[in-house]
């Protein structure tokens, strides 16, 4: 890891021009422009405050820079010294970082709420790959989740059922988890709108597994066979 003060240069530009955005609609409009004004406000003041962290590293799996992005979101983590939870947006794996070296998070890791997320084209849903393994706690799969065939909103909810066959095409669970519809219970959320998927996980393990077997239909720009081998790393 590695200080960019070039990046505090350009976030500081970024950070103004929204500044000065925002002030303009507020004050020199008025009214209904307060509502932009204020949308404005938001990437404004958390990239202005990223420009005490301006560091960058590449990224353990395929070596894309990372923290180098100049605008930032309140949902964002910014790469610096302690960060957790970083996504790298070109391969997808998730990485922390302590005492200046990056390293992907440790597979037995679970949030307490569905957070590890990727997307995909509608059309891919039902071709993903979801492995035989639990997506609550790793253990061998002995039933899976029917997914809901609603065209919007959760599907892994209330409509979702776990009479599915365990042959990896849905969603599995061990004897021990999937019941309930939340996705804390379930530690799964499955998202649709029209065109577009979101799958969030709890367990960094499962997410993983994932990735791997659907690279090639996740919305990623590194594909199979530009990945080293998963492996596993402790706390």
């Amino acid at each position: 890891m590695r200080r960019d003060l070039s990046l505090v240069i350009r976030r500081a530009a970024v950070g103004a021009s929204f500044a000065a955005a925002s002030g303009a609609l507020a004050i020199g409009v008025g009214g209904w422009a307060w509502a932009l004004a204020g949308v404005l406000a938001i990437p404004a003041a958390f990239t202005l405050a990223s420009i005490r962290t301006p560091f960058v590293a590449p990224c353990p799996g395929c070596g894309s820079l990372l923290g180098a992005s100049l605008v930032q979101l309140p949902d964002e983590p910014v790469m610096g010294p302690r960060v957790q939870d970083l996504r790298c947006a070109a391969c997808g794996i998730y990485v922390d970082a302590s005492s200046g070296v990056v390293r992907e998070v440790p597979f037995r890791r679970a949030l307490e709420s569905p957070g590890y997320e990727c997307t995909l084209s509608a059309e891919h849903l039902d071709a993903l790959s979801w492995g035989d393994a639990c997506v609550r706690c790793g253990q061998p799969a002995t039933r899976a989740l029917r997914l809901s065939t609603r065209e919007a909103g959760v599907v892994s909810g209330i409509e979702a059922t776990l009479d599915a066959a365990v042959d990896g095409r849905s969603p599995g669970y061990c004897a021990a988890h999937g019941e309930g519809d939340d996705p804390l219970s379930r530690a799964l959320v499955v998202a649709r709108t029209p065109g577009r998927v979101t799958v969030q996980l709890s367990l960094y393990a499962a997410y993983r597994a994932l990735l791997d077997a659907n690279r090639d239909r996740l919305d990623l720009s590194v594909r199979s066979g530009a990945m080293h081998d998963p492996t596993e790393v402790g706390d």
